[in-house]
């Protein structure tokens, strides 16, 4: 063999163990960006997990271990809380800690609770229909809540909605998305706002009890004079 030869063969060896670092190297990233995307954080107060990092894992169960919930004593004092921005208002029991945000446009309240941050537990929020997509206008309140889990990955579908008016006389929907692990861990209601065609009142059931939170929801109330 001429050093002519043994110096083509060097170069073919040092380019295809180059290859083969660089390659190495961009599936290690690619497996550490897919663990940290894994959970994705959503408005009303859960946490929906992605898909499996392992494809060979046991699906989920039907089941799981039921979650720990907020609840109140039935001999609770209620309380009143408002909208900073926007003149919403509902009733919640006096143990229940809200907190605002500053300088939210949304003028949403959320709860600070089991030591689960404020701002992955919103209990209310204005939404928007124009800002999440100008094309939703055209569509019915109903189809924009039918659609609605389309504008978060954690989200993969519709299980159910209602439609209701609670006893102030806002019209509202009752959702249940599926997530991507094909659990509903969440209620989310929709309130259409009176003279705002564009926007409506978001509530998240989060940590708390089924039947507190049907109570919160049945108390809000929109004062249309300062809309």
């Amino acid at each position: 063999m001429n050093k002519e030869d043994h110096n083509i063969i060097k170069i073919v060896f040092l380019t295809s163990f180059g290859i083969l670092i660089i390659s190495g190297t961009i599936y290690i990233s690619f497996l550490y960006s897919q663990r940290q995307s894994n959970n994705i954080i959503l408005p009303g107060g859960v946490t929906y997990l992605g898909p499996s990092e392992n494809k060979n894992a046991t699906p989920p169960q039907t089941s799981s271990p039921t979650p720990v919930r907020f609840t109140a004593l039935s001999t609770e004092s209620w309380k009143s809380f408002g909208g900073e921005i926007y003149p919403y208002s509902f009733s919640y029991p006096s143990s229940l800690p809200l907190v605002v945000f500053p300088d939210d446009t949304t003028d949403s309240v959320a709860i600070a609770w089991n030591n689960i941050p404020p701002q992955i537990n919103i209990l209310l929020n204005m939404e928007f229909m124009d800002k999440r997509d100008p094309k939703s206008l055209q569509q019915s309140k109903i189809e924009y809540v039918k659609n609605w889990y389309r504008y978060f990955s954690g989200l993969k579908g519709l299980s159910k909605i209602d439609k209701f008016t609670n006893t102030n006389g806002l019209k509202g929907y009752k959702a249940i998305y599926i997530n991507t692990i094909n659990q509903t861990p969440n209620v989310d209601v929709f309130f259409e706002v009176p003279n705002n065609p564009d926007k409506l009142i978001h509530m998240g059931s989060g940590v708390l009890d089924p039947e507190l939170f049907d109570r919160m929801v049945d108390s809000l109330r929109w004062n249309s004079a300062h809309s």
